[in-house]
């Protein structure tokens, strides 16, 4: 039985984790058939299909797979779209919505994908039309043949007419996307990344250049010309009238009107209009910014304190996130980062922790370090401008449906407690019912990372132990690397509720579960996880192993890599 049961897990976990992947699939493959049964079958193009066969088929059967796949490609990475659905939906259906925020990447990379993967297929399918032009030139049909004669170069056709040279433009474009796209390459070279995504405005130029030559003609007259009257001879012909009839006149060819553009135009310009938007508001005067304090962190880490210059309170709820700029290093990059602590009465700012994880961060880390030592030779004199930011959000994230959930598991490994700190927050400030209970794990390299946050931790558990409601609050530290007593007792000699909390090494993950599923038997618990990928895929598979143990475990998590 326990066996069956397995497979029945195991089977369900594949079926909902490949079934957006199927369905997508599966909605290319019945376009592509529509669109190749058109093509094979359509008398307006017997005399194009006699020369190109099968190629003109799938060349002509993948085109509209691209374009519904250029039209959607773009809306996951639409941010103000996200916040549109999230204002729309967010009451109807949380679940759902939370699902599709979380899952935005993936979305974006199956579309990313199968554009390659049908862009490949398409390209493969003109190169075998450029040379059936060549084979199979006639010069009846020279209207309707894209070479110049049956001694044509096929280099000539690939990559000196416009047709040809965009398509091999649009191909090296993708392909260097999907190169630099990979998660290596984004963590190594992160600017080359982001460059390189942006070549996709030229791929869209030349998909709008691409079809102008007008290679694809179709038949104007075959109620006048039927197929298959050229290969009549004329004595036969004008013998007979009914042939006469049905061939009256010799086939005529035009390239017809296109309005395949119209489905990528729309997601460009939905794109557009979000990137628009969002660089208004960012440098409006509603969202402008100041700096009122940045300084470094134990740990390699960033404390930024950003003030609105508006007089109207900012609502921002826990979980959120916003986008930032810093114009000093530089004027193209925006990073996301959880919003720590949230706006106050009398106090409209917001606070963020970063960790140092890149050039970018690496950067603004020695100037925020550079200005404190100058400051500390000078006597406190600061000799630099404040850095200036510029600011985009906030967004919904998965995150921001904690406060919903009557149980929850948070799992933070480093940096990745940020999320989880504005709940924090908000149970020490106010009296807030949900959520009832709160288990939290926290994972860490190095000590000095617990000390960003851990006079939240032992003040939310000091109001609960005084609420005579110890059990709201389950924590639990795990530090992994150069474990140290002496080093702990110096840090949290003090805070006892820090110090016993404390664990060397990783966390085993069975008897958090196990303790999970014993306390709350038949009931749910959404279990929230933010870090790297490793960890994101382990709490995944704990969370559907002790689901069948009679607690519901919904998993969620966040990632900005």
């Amino acid at each position: 039985m326990e066996r069956v049961n397995k497979i029945y897990h195991s089977s369900r976990n594949f079926m909902f984790k490949y079934i957006i992947a199927l369905l997508w699939t599966g909605f290319n493959f019945v376009v592509f058939c529509k669109a190749f049964s058109n093509y094979h079958h359509d008398v307006e193009y017997y005399y194009l299909s006699r020369i190109l066969g099968n190629g003109l088929c799938v060349s002509r059967g993948t085109a509209p797979v691209l374009n519904v796949t250029m039209a959607l490609i773009t809306l996951p990475t639409c941010k103000t779209f996200n916040l549109l659905l999230h204002k729309l939906f967010g009451r109807c259906s949380t679940r759902l919505l939370v699902h599709y925020l979380e899952k935005t990447k993936v979305l974006h990379l199956i579309l990313g994908c199968s554009l390659l993967i049908v862009a490949i297929v398409h390209s493969v399918a003109h190169f075998v039309n450029i040379v059936n032009f060549i084979d199979n030139y006639d010069e009846r049909y020279r209207e309707i043949n894209w070479a110049n004669g049956p001694d044509d170069n096929v280099l000539r056709l690939l990559f000196a007419t416009p047709t040809g040279f965009s398509g091999c433009i649009m191909l090296l474009t993708l392909a260097a996307m999907a190169y630099l796209a990979r998660r290596s390459m984004r963590d190594r070279f992160y600017n080359s990344f982001f460059t390189s995504h942006h070549l996709f405005l030229v791929f869209y130029g030349m998909m709008f250049y691409h079809p102008l030559s007008n290679i694809i003609k179709h038949q104007t007259n075959v109620d006048k010309h039927k197929i298959m009257c050229d290969l009549v001879d004329n004595v036969t012909l004008h013998s007979n009238e009914d042939l006469l009839v049905l061939c009256e006149e010799p086939p005529q060819f035009s390239a017809g009107t296109k309005r395949a553009w119209i489905w990528p135009l729309v997601g460009l310009a939905i794109y557009l209009a979000d990137i628009s938007f969002r660089y208004l508001t960012s440098h409006s005067e509603r969202y402008r910014v100041t700096t009122v304090q940045t300084y470094a962190m134990a740990g390699h880490a960033i404390h930024l304190r950003l003030q609105f210059c508006r007089k109207a309170m900012v609502k921002i709820l826990p979980g959120q996130y916003v986008l930032l700029q810093c114009p000093a290093i530089s004027t193209l990059e925006w990073h996301p980062f959880t919003i720590t602590e949230l706006p106050i009465e009398g106090r409209n700012d917001i606070t963020l922790t970063i960790k140092v994880r890149g050039d970018w961060t690496e950067e603004l880390y020695d100037r925020i370090v550079q200005r404190e030592q100058c400051k500390r030779n000078l006597g406190g004199v600061d000799p630099y401008r404040r850095i200036e930011f510029l600011l985009d959000g906030p967004y919904p994230s998965v995150m921001s449906n904690m406060l919903d959930c009557k149980r929850i598991l948070f799992v933070g490994a480093g940096v990745g407690i940020t999320p989880f700190v504005t709940i924090m927050r908000l149970l020490l400030s106010s009296n807030v019912d949900q959520p009832a209970r709160v288990h939290l794990v926290w994972i860490a390299r190095n000590l000095e990372t617990f000390l960003w946050f851990s006079d939240e931790i032992a003040r939310l558990q000091e109001k609960f132990w005084s609420q005579n409601k110890p059990d709201r609050f389950w924590v639990k530290l795990y530090w992994t690397q150069n474990y140290d007593e002496h080093l702990l007792a110096e840090c949290f000699g003090d805070m006892p509720s820090i110090k016993s909390r404390m664990h060397r090494g990783r966390p085993n993950w069975n008897d958090v579960f196990i303790d999970l599923v014993t306390l709350y038997p038949k009931k749910s618990v959404s279990v929230f996880s933010c870090g790297p990928k490793e960890l994101t895929k382990e709490i995944r598979l704990k969370c559907k192993e002790y689901s069948k143990h009679g607690c519901k475990l919904s998993y969620f998590h966040e990632g900005f890599g």
